[in-house]
C-alpha cells in the first residue's frame, strides 16, 4: 500500500540524523556548480572548481553511485504551456482508497507531484493547471473518488529551486 495511516498522536517525535554522505567542499563545490547548471561538460566543471576532468568524472562518479545525484534534468516552465495557475490539494481519505488516488495522480495530466504527508490530510498533490475551470475539474475527479479535498492556488513563488547542500556541522 503507497501510504499507511499510523495514530501518532501520543508519540513523541524527535530528529535523528541520518547517516549521510559525507562531502568535502570540492564535492559541495561540484553540487553548487551542477544544480545551477546540469548540462556542464565535465571538463568546464574541473575548470570552475580547479580540477582536470577525469578528477571530477570520478567525484560525480561516485556522487552519483552514492545516490546523492539522482540524475540530470531541464527544469520547463508551467505558464509558456498553458498552465497558469498552480495550485496544491491536500487529500484527506479513510486509508482505503490510496492505490485509487496514486493511480489517478500517475495518470491525470496537470499533477506534478503527489506526496504522503503528516497532519490533517493524508496526501498533498502540486499540480498545474490552464484555469480555475481545470482545477474544478480535478477537484470534481477527487471528490467522485471519495476524497475530501483543502486546495490553495499560489499567488506567487518567491523562492523555487534552491540548492541543496548537506547540513552544516556544528
Amino acid at each position: 500500500m503507497p501510504f499507511a495511516h499510523f495514530d501518532l498522536s501520543n508519540v513523541r517525535l524527535r530528529t535523528m540524523k541520518s547517516p549521510a554522505y559525507r562531502l568535502d567542499a570540492l564535492d559541495e563545490r561540484i553540487l553548487q556548480e551542477l544544480q545551477q547548471d546540469s548540462r556542464l561538460s565535465m571538463r568546464e566543471l574541473g575548470r570552475r572548481i580547479g580540477l582536470s576532468a577525469p578528477a571530477v568524472t570520478e567525484r560525480v562518479r561516485r556522487l552519483e553511485e552514492a545516490g546523492v545525484v539522482l540524475g540530470y534534468g531541464v527544469r520547463v516552465a508551467a505558464k509558456p504551456l498553458g498552465r497558469a495557475i498552480s495550485a496544491f490539494i491536500g487529500v484527506k481519505d479513510s486509508g482505503r482508497n490510496d492505490p485509487a488516488l496514486v493511480r489517478w495522480a500517475r495518470e491525470r495530466d496537470g499533477v506534478l507531484e503527489c506526496h504522503s504527508v503528516t497532519g490533517d490530510n493524508s496526501c498533498m498533490l502540486k499540480v498545474a493547471v490552464a484555469d480555475v475551470a481545470e482545477l474544478e475539474v480535478l477537484l470534481g475527479e477527487l471528490i467522485d473518488l471519495g476524497f475530501t479535498c483543502d486546495t490553495s492556488i499560489v499567488l506567487s513563488t518567491p523562492l523555487e529551486g534552491k540548492l541543496l547542500l548537506p547540513p552544516q556541522e556544528d
